[in-house]
């Protein structure tokens, strides 16, 4: 028999051989299009193996799109202005791991070992993702079913495509689920995942909410109501209100600090950006001819050959300025009639997480304005009739604001991919609604987590041998597979996806 986290452990790593699976079958079968996108500049020096043209076969439908981005960023660094829309962790990483791999004398190609890195750094970290899920729902619901099915879920979510191709999603969702349950665990340390999270994307700083609203809570549940009780009681105990006044100076202090630790990285970012290409002279810059060229053929601006109109702002963030120059990016410029099927592509995850945060309000409306409510800590136990955990407050709110962001600013298409490795609520609203009607007791729910048939098993799980299927399982299950597989084909061939 196996335990519910072991059979995520087990299914993590079987949904990631079958995307690689599926994406190399469809790669293999049809033609790439010939997509208008950035392709890293061929180094012509470089020699091409037969065991090189096997890592292509393999791992080549995993590098269209962006992910050329990150294998440039991997191997030459920040060369061109407008790979600063994408940060450093994951390629450096890439570049890192590729080090490691490389022997003398070679048997790949340098690009060939930063692929096939790339590809191990992802696999990993979905791996440890789900496994991080599983424990942060079981801490939020106190239920190993629903910890369980949001896992499972997880696996086969519907950007799982880039969970696996050279992008950053595995990566940042590892660290965000990892930042979001030391936060809720009160680790000291939590501004390390913190901080590492925003330098994988730019979003990652929204996740020092997390931390601070545990100690906001903590201090309306603990300190502040003691103090203030202290404090109008004036013929109080002087000692017990010296207590309760250095407590909150030490917890004023530590999410200070904790704060301040969370920005540095991405501060020390931008300050880097600007004296790499703000600074520098154009004889500090050594970039290869075939490089160069690429620029010249291209139209970009390259690192030591201009000035950029960035360096001269107040603030001289490149990242907004170039989401802005390249991709357009900013209050409602997607709402055009010829982005209608990019819309129709992101409304079923747009829909089912505003209606997760509209449902979770409406339960919660009569605790709306108290503290219970805006601390997540109930007052009387939950009721059979509640479906969401007031605990699920702050991710709800997170969630929300995360949607909305989507449907207002950005490519209208990525909502899919960002919403799916920045929160967990899809997975937890999906798994809830979803969840079979027992009758049993409630201690043998927790156990039997999955059917009796499948928790002998490490592979099967309940979406794919249920003997009956409701009609809400019908379309979610068929959402998510049906993403999976089309995200497949078309990211591999480099059509238009997620």
């Amino acid at each position: 028999m196996y335990q519910a986290r072991d059979k995520v452990f087990w299914f993590a790593i079987l949904s990631r051989i079958t995307v690689l699976v599926l994406q190399m079958v469809f790669n293999a079968i049809c033609p790439d299009h010939n997509a208008d996108a950035f392709r890293m500049p061929i180094d012509p020096t470089e020699k091409h193996s037969y065991l090189d043209d096997i890592v292509t076969f393999i791992f080549g439908g995993l590098t269209r799109w962006d992910a050329q981005y990150y294998i440039h960023i991997a191997r030459y660094g920040y060369t061109y202005e407008n790979t600063l829309a994408f940060f450093p962790l994951f390629p450096m990483l890439m570049r890192f791991v590729a080090m490691v791999f490389q022997v003398e004398p070679p048997i790949l190609n340098y690009t060939s070992t930063i692929v096939i890195s790339g590809f191990v750094i992802n696999f990993v970290c979905f791996v440890k993702a789900a496994l991080i899920l599983y424990d942060l729902s079981e801490l939020v619901f106190k239920n190993t079913k629903v910890a369980y099915r949001a896992a499972i879920l997880f696996c086969i979510n519907p950007a799982s495509i880039f969970f696996t191709a050279l992008y950053s999603e595995s990566m940042f969702a590892y660290l965000t689920f990892y930042s979001i349950l030391e936060s809720l665990n009160n680790n000291p340390c939590v501004f390390f995942p913190l901080g590492l999270s925003s330098l994988v994307r730019s979003n990652g700083l929204i996740n020092i909410g997390f931390p601070v609203y545990v100690w906001i809570k903590s201090m309306l549940v603990t300190s502040i109501p003691n103090f203030m009780l202290e404090f109008i009681h004036y013929h109080g105990n002087k000692s017990s209100l010296f207590f309760d006044l250095r407590h909150i100076f030490i917890s004023i202090a530590h999410v200070f600090f904790m704060f301040t630790f969370s920005v540095l990285p991405f501060l020390y970012l931008q300050m880097y950006n600007y004296v790499r290409f703000c600074k520098l002279e154009t004889n500090d810059t050594m970039l290869p001819y075939h490089v160069q060229q690429y620029a010249v053929d291209n139209n970009l601006l390259i690192l030591g050959k201009t000035e950029f109109p960035w360096c001269n702002s107040k603030i001289p963030i490149a990242y907004s300025y170039i989401q802005d120059k390249y991709w357009n990016v900013g209050f409602l410029r997607y709402y055009q009639l010829k982005q209608i099927p990019n819309f129709v592509l992101a409304f079923p995850v747009l829909y089912l997480m505003l209606k997760c945060s509209i449902e979770f309000f409406k339960e919660h409306k009569s605790k709306f304005g108290t503290s219970e409510f805006f601390t997540g800590i109930a007052k009387k136990q939950k009721s059979d009739n509640e479906k969401y955990p007031l605990e699920m407050f702050v991710f709800v709110v997170h969630g929300l604001f995360l949607t909305i962001f989507c449907i207002f600013f950005v490519h209208i298409q990525v909502s899919t991919r960002l919403l799916c490795s920045a929160s967990p609520l899809l997975y937890w609203f999906c798994a809830l609604v979803t969840m079979p009607k027992s009758k049993l007791s409630k201690a043998i729910k927790e156990i039997e987590y999955d059917s009796q048939e499948n928790i002998f098993s490490k592979w099967k799980v309940f979406f794919l041998t249920q003997q009956e299927y409701s009609p809400v399982e019908k379309i979610l299950f068929g959402y998510f597979s049906a993403y999976v597989i089309a995200g497949c084909f078309m990211y591999s061939n480099f059509l238009p996806w997620t």
